[in-house]
């Protein structure tokens, strides 16, 4: 999984999850960030701590107790085998291994296993990890005819377009801070909404337009206007809005 936050809060709050989910789904989650959000100073409110999420998923001897084997990658009706610690299992080993393996953790090199265990991952793991990931923030009209899409630290620039072409305009920003597994639809139909636009806008800080392509092979939208920038600096209000003002 990848994240990429947009604010502090989302930073904090995208942490928290990062760690929940990579110990529900015992897999890594990437949290990216740059400088500009890194070194930029914020006011807002205090977080709250009672949002947090912490869950305990490992597993201990009790749990363990009337299992004849522990079996550290079993194959389970979610896709998700119990995690158990060495030291805290009881008498039971635990082996873990990074190449393929079987359900006990020892290394294979049958096709037969292998494919079970792809399937386990792809097939069933998979598709409640997709139900984790958040829809992208549409901040603006709710019926755009302009929509801005952005990720990551372009979140501030962005809104602040937003704000000022919002008077006389239906514009939105629709900003993508949990961006793999990309989004489905069912938490907002954001294709939709980008194809009833008439001026869609990726704004990106680097020189390729990578969250595009990533969006085009996702999804297969492809966008008919980018924004790069790509001198080592930051988007600021003012010359965002002069690359804006040249598509509207």
């Amino acid at each position: 999984m990848i994240f990429e936050p947009g604010t502090p809060e989302q930073a904090f709050y995208l942490t928290n999850k990062a760690f929940e989910l990579a110990e529900k789904y015992q897999i890594p989650v990437f949290i990216q960030s740059d400088q500009y959000l890194g070194e930029s100073e914020w006011t807002f409110e205090k977080f709250d701590l009672d949002h947090l999420i912490y869950n305990d998923y490992r597993i201990r001897e009790k749990d363990l107790e009337g299992t004849e084997e522990y079996k550290r990658y079993k194959y389970t009706e979610t896709g998700i085998s119990p995690l158990a610690i060495p030291g805290e299992a009881g008498k039971h080993l635990v082996v873990a291994d990074s190449d393929e393996h079987d359900e006990e953790g020892h290394i294979i090199e049958d096709s037969e296993t292998r494919i079970r265990m792809v399937q386990k991952r792809l097939l069933k793991k998979l598709p409640q990890i997709k139900k984790e990931i958040e829809a992208p923030l549409l901040y603006g009209d709710s019926a755009p005819e302009i929509v801005i899409v952005g990720h990551g630290s372009t979140y501030g620039v962005i809104k602040e377009i937003v704000d000022i072409y919002s008077k006389d305009r239906r514009i939105a920003m629709l900003h993508f801070s949990q961006i793999y597994p990309f989004p489905e639809l069912e938490k907002l139909d954001y294709i939709e909404l980008l194809k009833n636009a008439n001026t869609v806008i990726s704004v990106e800080n680097n020189a390729s337009g990578q969250f595009a392509k990533l969006m085009r092979a996702e999804t297969s939208f492809e966008f008919t206007h980018q924004i790069l920038k790509y001198n080592g600096r930051p988007f600021t209000t003012e010359n965002l809005k002069e690359e804006v003002d040249a598509y509207l």
